[in-house]
């Protein structure tokens, strides 16, 4: 289960960045050991390849996790996706557009953290808060690190989500659409981060 109290004791400047060290230690399990999992792999230029990370690394924890792809300026898609995850959302999302289960708002958001991610590089922390089929709001953490693609481009983003409650939905209680992002922060993994937080400005500094 996700420490609730993560959201104000995350070390960080005013732009609300901060270090590897520094949020690690208040992460969920699965964000926790996806993370362990990447650092562990050799990187180039600060950032794995493809090729070198094994799936079968992260065994227990790959039902939640998903590889987005860039397909464009401004473009991402689901390249594989997590069993857990299709089963969450219901319904197939393997090579689909990431912002077909965002609203305008919350793709707005992810669009400049998932830029920032693969233009500095860095890991970029989030909550966002989904809406259900039954009109409940849950809060979900997500991790999201980049990788190279086989061409050597920055173009892939290796994530994983829970939800913060560590409560596990009915079955028939499905997910909607993310509504918004509600915390945010880059995280240096050595190239330092962008000037500026994925949320405006003024919702980031008191999260």
């Amino acid at each position: 289960m996700v420490d609730l109290s993560i959201q104000s004791r995350l070390s960080g400047n005013s732009r609300g960045d901060c270090c590897v060290s520094s949020i690690a230690q208040y992460m969920g399990p699965v964000a926790r050991q996806l993370l362990d999992a990447w650092s562990a792999l050799p990187k180039r230029q600060l950032v794995p390849d493809r090729q070198s990370f094994d799936p079968m690394a992260i065994a227990r924890i790959l039902p939640v996790i998903s590889l987005l792809e860039r397909a464009g300026e401004g473009e991402w898609r689901f390249r594989l996706i997590g069993t857990a995850l299709e089963q969450r959302w219901g319904r197939r999302l393997t090579g689909l557009d990431y912002f077909t289960i965002a609203s305008a708002e919350a793709a707005a958001v992810v669009r400049r953290e998932f830029e920032g991610v693969v233009k500095r590089p860095c890991a970029s922390w989030s909550i966002r808060c989904v809406e259900y089929d039954s009109g409940r709001h849950a809060g979900l953490e997500a991790l999201h690190l980049p990788l190279r693609a086989r061409d050597g481009s920055l173009s892939l983003i290796l994530s994983c989500d829970g939800e913060l409650s560590g409560r596990s939905p009915r079955e028939t209680d499905r997910p909607m659409t993310i509504l918004r992002v509600t915390r945010q922060r880059f995280i240096d993994i050595g190239a330092g981060v962008p000037a500026e937080s994925a949320l405006p400005g003024p919702a980031q500094p008191g999260g």
